[in-house]
Formats: C-alpha cells, sequence, structure tokens
C-alpha cells in the first residue's frame, strides 16, 4: 500500500505545534508530514537557534498526536543572485542535515533555485552557467549529509528552477554518485509548462493515458533507486493560453494519478508520498482513494 501523508503546512498556520497536532488527528489517527517549521508554526525558532533538544521536543508532541515527520522541508535558494544570502541558505540546510535524528528523518528536501531573488520565474535561471553554481552548494550539501548520516533530497521544476529537466537531473546524478543524495520526484512540477504531448506532438487539454506514462516512465528509469520521495498534486491547461496552472488539489486536473499509482506499485517502489495544495476537507479521501489503485 502506498505511504501518503501531507505537507504540514497546506493545512494553514498555527499558534504551536499543539494545535498543529490536534489539526493533523483530526483528519487522521497516524500519518507523517513533510515538516517546514517556521512555515507551519510562524512563532517557532528560527533555524539558526535550532538544537537537539529543541527539535526533538516539537517532534516528540507531534509523536504524542499520532503524527511523524517523513520529510523536513528546507526549501532554500541555492541559486539566490547575492552571494552572502546564497551562502546562508546553504548553512541553512545543513543545520537541518544534522538534526535529522532529533527530527526523527533522515529525508531533507529542497528545489534548486532560481535567479529571482524572490524565488519566482527569472529568464536567466536557465543560463548553464548557474549550473556551476548550485553544483558549488550540492556539494557542501551532499558532504553534510555523508557526515550526518541523513540524505539530501533535490526536486525538479520544470521552467521554473535551476534544475528544470529530467536531463539537467541526469547530469546532477551522475556528477554526484554519492548514495547520499536522493531526488524527490514531482510529476506535475516536472510537467512541460504546456502539458504532455501526443505521439503525433499535439497537446490535448486532458492528456491521454499513453501520453502521460510517455512521460513519467523515463523518469522514473532514470530515477531508480535514488528515488527517495513523491509530491502529489494536480494540474490544467488555462483555457487562454494553454499552460499549466500546476498548484490545484490532486484529483481535480487532469494529472492521471491513477496511472501512475499503478505503476509505482508495479516496479515496488516504497518512499513516501506527500498531499500538496491540498483541500484539508477532502484530503483524507484523497489518500484512500490513492491507496485504493
Amino acid at each position: 500500500m502506498l505511504r501518503i501523508g501531507y505537507r504540514a503546512h497546506d493545512f494553514g498556520s498555527f499558534e504551536n505545534v499543539e494545535a498543529l497536532g490536534k489539526r493533523l488527528r483530526e483528519v487522521d489517527e497516524k500519518t507523517f508530514i513533510q515538516l517546514a517549521l517556521k512555515k507551519v508554526i510562524p512563532s517557532a525558532k528560527g533555524w539558526k537557534e535550532w538544537d537537539e533538544e529543541y527539535i526533538s521536543s516539537i517532534v516528540e508532541t507531534l509523536n504524542s498526536y499520532g503524527v511523524s515527520v517523513g520529510i523536513v522541508g528546507c526549501y532554500i535558494q541555492p541559486t539566490h543572485p547575492d552571494e552572502e544570502k546564497r551562502k546562508e541558505e546553504i548553512l541553512r540546510f545543513k543545520k537541518s542535515l544534522s538534526l535529522n535524528k532529533a527530527f526523527g528523518c533522515k529525508l531533507v528536501a529542497t528545489e534548486t533555485g532560481t535567479r529571482n531573488p524572490s524565488g519566482g520565474y527569472s529568464t536567466e535561471t536557465a543560463d548553464p552557467k548557474y549550473i556551476e553554481m548550485f553544483y558549488a552548494g550540492l556539494s557542501e550539501m551532499v558532504d553534510a549529509a555523508e557526515k550526518y548520516d541523513a540524505y539530501t533530497v533535490i526536486e525538479a521544476v520544470a521552467h521554473v528552477h535551476t534544475m528544470g529537466s529530467a536531463e539537467r537531473m541526469a547530469r546532477m546524478m551522475e556528477k554526484f554518485p554519492s548514495e547520499r543524495l536522493k531526488v524527490l520526484f514531482d510529476p506535475v512540477n516536472l510537467t512541460p509548462q504546456i502539458g504532455s504531448a501526443e505521439k503525433d506532438g499535439v497537446v490535448l487539454s486532458r492528456p491521454t493515458r499513453d501520453a502521460q506514462a510517455a512521460f513519467y516512465n523515463p523518469i522514473l528509469d532514470l530515477y531508480g533507486d535514488r528515488l527517495a520521495a513523491i509530491h502529489c498534486k494536480d494540474y490544467k491547461l488555462d483555457e487562454n493560453d494553454g499552460h499549466k496552472i500546476g498548484n490545484i488539489p490532486t484529483f481535480t486536473g487532469v494529472f492521471d494519478w491513477e496511472g501512475f499509482a499503478k505503476e509505482i506499485n508495479r516496479r515496488g517502489i516504497d518512499v513516501p508520498w506527500t498531499l500538496e495544495n491540498l483541500d484539508p476537507v477532502h484530503c483524507f479521501e484523497t489518500v484512500k482513494k490513492l491507496q485504493s489503485f
């Protein structure tokens, strides 16, 4: 059965960890989350103040509500245009790696950054010279993962981020063969901006199952045993310009989650999934539907 949890901050922000735990228990008596601490509990200490005791106390409270941490979300800007801020972002990620035992989770995940200081799109980001900048930070992150017995987990995002394609991820994995570097697959994030093309090159508003399988199967082949986690949301194409709207709840768009889930099961892939951009009212039903495939 698929192991599916939730991205904590999709439920909103909370005054303290107890309130978060209570809310999650209302949804599911026993589950796991992707935890980006400051996103979900704004009053939490800043990362520079984190230590084993503080993080352990948070996790112990979550555990008392039947919640564990499945992925530590530390989404940084490793290609930030400001060098000092870029260095600070790498340090923040390494801090999370160093506290993996306190989190009770060895997976620390991030996307790969843009040249836009706010994290949004920039025409400069795709320039190959910024790949080397990303690699420089990634080298430190992988070394830290090896040091702390954890895993640096990288997520690609098409069009927007430095690692914006499966081909770039392939080169990254070849350059860093360490078993401490893993990948997170969000098929919606890697779906091209105009959707998945059919065999004849056209793009339908609702791609066929074959077209979608032709998109995601080569990526699953590529990622292989370095796949550490899966994100689950949905997308549709804008009726005016045909571009992807990629941040909507699972089963409200056109991605073939049934076909994808069946393929994951066929391959025997056992990694944590987390719902993103979820509808809190229906998220538990979404999990059960996915697990039924």
